[in-house]
């Protein structure tokens, strides 16, 4: 309701690409279009989960798949979950984005990485690849023929 304001003031807007119906005073004008909204009247965005208990990282990239799918632009999702949160908090100069001298980790997806069923094949944090084996994976592979289980 206020995008042409926001951006005249320069004033970023960190977004959730999920809700769209009021949960609280602020949420009055929710709609899955708002990402994309904001960011075509010229307002710096940034996509986060805004759940009020938990840690939902993880859910990051679909809502950046959220807001493509209701009109950003897939570079604009891309920049609003890498580049735009490091610019916005002031540490663009060592995270955020790829280049000589800066902290970067790297995930190479499966395909797109914002559809739901695309899956990390790579993954890179501080110029060390880790694996991509866990507990529950070695479960899964343990248990995944019930004849020849031990």
């Amino acid at each position: 309701m206020v995008a042409a304001d926001l951006a005249a003031a320069k004033v970023p807007v960190i977004v959730s690409a999920l809700p769209d119906l009021p949960r609280t005073f602020e949420t009055l004008g929710a709609r899955l279009e708002n990402a994309a909204l904001l960011a075509g009247a010229g307002v710096r965005i940034a996509i986060s989960p805004r759940e009020a208990e938990g840690h939902f990282s993880r859910t990051l990239r679909l809502e950046a798949g959220n807001a493509v799918a209701h009109g950003l632009p897939w570079e604009a999702a891309l920049t609003a979950i890498t580049r735009a949160p490091a610019e916005i908090f002031d540490v663009d100069t060592t995270l955020g984005s790829l280049a000589v001298g800066r902290s970067g980790d790297l995930v190479v997806w499966s395909g797109d990485p914002f559809e739901p069923m695309t899956r990390p094949r790579h993954v890179i944090i501080r110029g060390q690849e880790i694996p991509l084996r866990s507990r529950q994976t070695q479960l899964r592979d343990r248990y995944r023929d019930l004849r020849t289980a031990r």
